[in-house]
């Protein structure tokens, strides 16, 4: 019931939103979830499989789970897929949209069915990979797995033991 509640109250395409203090006060502590003590990530949300998700924008991007939406000056920006975070309560957005600079919105706008469609596909990817651990115990964790925000979302993902 709270990814209806959620999903209804972000139904805009496209919005750029902060975490809340809510959010960080439960997950501050996680390793793998990004936290900045001067600001808070900024984050687009997407709405897949009834969930709503928060994947946060960086710059320096060194990995392949990612949308790049900007590689000037050797900074590789955009949309980092492996700290994305499952949002279960509209009290963990800040309700107050950002805004992000016109040229990076026009190319994650445009790119909008392929980034879902990327994501999509990570998302999958990792509860693949979270199944097949959970039969098979002693396989090494993957870099997908061992890296992601995820990891503290099996739950709501549906792929906890």
């Amino acid at each position: 019931m709270i990814a209806v509640v959620v999903r209804h109250f972000f139904q805009e395409v496209m919005k750029f939103h902060r975490l809340s203090t809510d959010f960080y006060e439960q997950f501050g502590l996680c390793e793998e979830i990004l936290t900045k003590e001067d600001r808070p990530y900024y984050v687009l949300l997407l709405d897949l499989d009834s969930l709503t998700y928060a994947i946060p924008l960086r710059s320096h991007i060194t990995h392949y789970y990612c949308f790049i939406a900007d590689k000037s000056d050797g900074l590789n920006s955009g949309l980092d897929y492996s700290k994305a975070v499952v949002i279960t309560s509209s009290k963990q957005i800040d309700p107050e949209p950002i805004t992000i600079r016109h040229n990076e919105y026009a190319i994650y706008k445009k790119q909008e069915f392929l980034i879902k469609k990327q994501f999509s596909s990570y998302v999958a990817r990792y509860k693949k990979e979270v199944l097949r651990r959970i039969k098979k115990p002693e396989l090494p964790v993957s870099a997908l797995c061992r890296y992601s925000s995820l990891k503290y979302f099996h739950k709501e993902l549906g792929v906890s033991k």
